[in-house]
């Protein structure tokens, strides 16, 4: 596909045939799954900063995927903003070494799987990223070549910044509840330990990782006192 008009057209037809009732993020991320002829997708917004939200993923995978990228702070998503490309990732391939700490785990999770990375750059600049997976590492493409993914991710981008209110709304409704939990629970260790709020948030996602869960199950668990942090020495229980 070269023209960009005929992209367009065939975006806002993939749109159409979603809920019209779901979130504007939640279409444009069926649409865009639709389109490349993927098996799944995520759509995450202010990717390389501390406070990135997944506005929509299709599936449960997809999503853990996700927060495994922020609790490691590595993949291909970060990769993609960073080197403003397509980034690729075979889980259990040779190549998935790039992040070594993501693939590890990420195979775990999902088995074999190609994750397809693609930067929101309208504008041309980074905004988020549109990851797109492939259930089975398989020798057939995408639907859609790398040119027409970045138009397709950068459409996306431009249609969320266009319509503030309706991210807003997508935010409200899900993932920024949860994010302000971890923001939350990041300032209560803060307080427990004396730390720095970087060094804090370092520390949730330690333990998220260390527990195999989400940051946001973490999160959770130190709101409702059920995890306590104490420094060292300390006579706390």
């Amino acid at each position: 596909m070269s023209n960009p008009d005929d992209l367009l057209v065939r975006l806002a037809r993939a749109i159409a045939t979603t809920p019209a009732t779901d979130a504007l993020s939640e279409r444009l991320c069926l649409a865009s799954r639709d389109l490349a002829g993927a098996d799944a997708a995520a759509l995450t917004v202010v990717y390389a900063q501390s406070d990135r939200v997944t506005l929509c993923a299709t599936d449960a995978v997809s999503a853990r995927l996700e927060d495994l990228q922020d609790v490691m702070g590595e993949g291909p998503g970060l990769s993609a903003v960073i080197d403003r490309q397509v980034t690729v990732c075979a889980l259990g391939t040779f190549g998935a070494q790039r992040w070594p700490g993501f693939a590890e785990a990420a195979v775990e999770v999902a088995g074999p799987l190609t994750v397809h990375a693609v930067p929101m750059l309208p504008a041309d600049r980074p905004f988020g990223v549109m990851t797109l997976y492939q259930v089975e590492h398989t020798a057939q493409p995408l639907a859609l070549d790398r040119d027409t993914l970045l138009r397709l991710a950068s459409a996306t981008g431009a249609a969320l910044i266009r319509d503030p209110q309706a991210v807003e709304d997508d935010l409200d409704r899900g993932p920024w509840s949860s994010r302000a939990k971890v923001h939350q629970a990041t300032g209560m260790v803060v307080a427990q330990l004396g730390l720095g709020i970087d060094d804090a948030l370092a520390v949730l996602k330690a333990h998220a990782y260390a527990g195999d869960t989400t940051l946001d199950d973490v999160a959770t668990h130190v709101l409702d006192h059920t995890i306590r942090f104490h420094q060292p020495g300390s006579d706390d229980d």
